[in-house]
């Protein structure tokens, strides 16, 4: 069994910069470094979290359930645990990320996602640290990857073998070239190492049709909606551009007409979330599906994914 090995105070540094982590969130990392004298039931919590990812590496778990924040007794050492957890299986990540073919580039751009979820969790919950999440563990685990301007997850087997695709919430334009790239890359990804994937899934607010009153068809985001041909499910999430957009959260079913007069109407996208909510719209989380030709890659290396 592995032990587990935090980095030291000066090799946080450089690591937090390649994982863009902020300076706040470092800071705030550091003065909660958790210690096996001082903290035995947290340390034990973070061994136990250290030995599962490194169990899960490079394979993709069914049912995949968050990682819960820890009570709010443990003070700022438990919002920060996980984050300590994350530092410490980098290197074995990097390791596997370069057996599976992943540039450098990629393996440092999939590994950031710690940074941007710390900056989030701070936004939305004003605390460092972090709260709930499950998608820091399948980054972590070796399943998720940052693909240029999408992030795409392996399913478990017998999932029709298709990746699930994520739009990480960047400042990066979501245009077509940058879309078509990302895809061709996850489909060469996935041939070079011995595999395919027969098509791709993206279960987002993104994929509401409703999107398609408000914005013109030269939108990023409806061109990336239409590449879909098959949608499913139809789950409320009015939460979902609330917190996406907006950076905020809320209480309750539907959204309090005073928030809605907070937010604001800079963009043609902030104009559309508000004014259908105002009217007494929903948003809905649908899962769109795409298939997707194989397109072999000859004469690389057959590693398994």
């Amino acid at each position: 069994m592995n032990e587990v090995v935090l980095p030291p105070d000066d090799g946080v540094e450089q690591l937090c910069s390649r994982l863009r982590i902020d300076r706040a969130d470092r800071e705030s990392t550091l003065a909660a470094r958790p210690d096996p004298g001082e903290h035995p039931e947290l340390w034990r919590v973070l061994e136990r979290s250290y030995q599962v990812l490194l169990a899960q590496l490079g394979r993709r778990v069914p049912g995949n359930p968050a990682w819960a924040p820890l009570p709010a007794a443990t003070g700022a050492v438990g919002r920060h645990l996980f984050v300590w957890v994350f530092l410490a299986v980098v290197p074995h990540v990097r390791d596997y990320h370069a057996t599976i073919g992943l540039t450098d580039r990629e393996s440092w751009d999939s590994l950031g996602a710690l940074g941007e979820e710390l900056e989030l969790s701070r936004r939305l919950t004003g605390r460092a640290g972090l709260d709930a999440t499950w998608g820091l563990p399948l980054v972590f685990s070796g399943t998720s990857f940052r693909l240029g301007r999408l992030a795409f997850e392996r399913q478990p087997p017998g999932d029709d073998n298709a990746w699930n695709t994520h739009v990480p919430g960047d400042r990066t334009p979501l245009t077509s070239a940058a879309c078509d790239a990302s895809f061709a890359r996850a489909m060469e990804l996935a041939e070079q190492c011995g595999g395919h994937v027969d098509g791709f899934v993206c279960h987002s607010w993104l994929m509401d049709d409703q999107l398609q009153r408000y914005l013109p068809t030269t939108s990023n985001i409806i061109r990336f909606q239409q590449r879909f041909t098959r949608f499913t499910d139809r789950v409320k999430a009015d939460w979902a551009p609330i917190e996406h957009v907006f950076h905020r959260r809320f209480d309750g079913d539907d959204v309090p007409p005073s928030l809605l007069d907070e937010l604001p109407q800079r963009t043609t996208l902030e104009r559309a979330v508000v004014t259908h909510l105002r009217y007494g719209g929903h948003w809905y989380n649908r899962t769109g599906w795409m298939r997707r030709r194989r397109t072999p890659v000859r004469h690389a290396p057959r590693l398994s994914l």
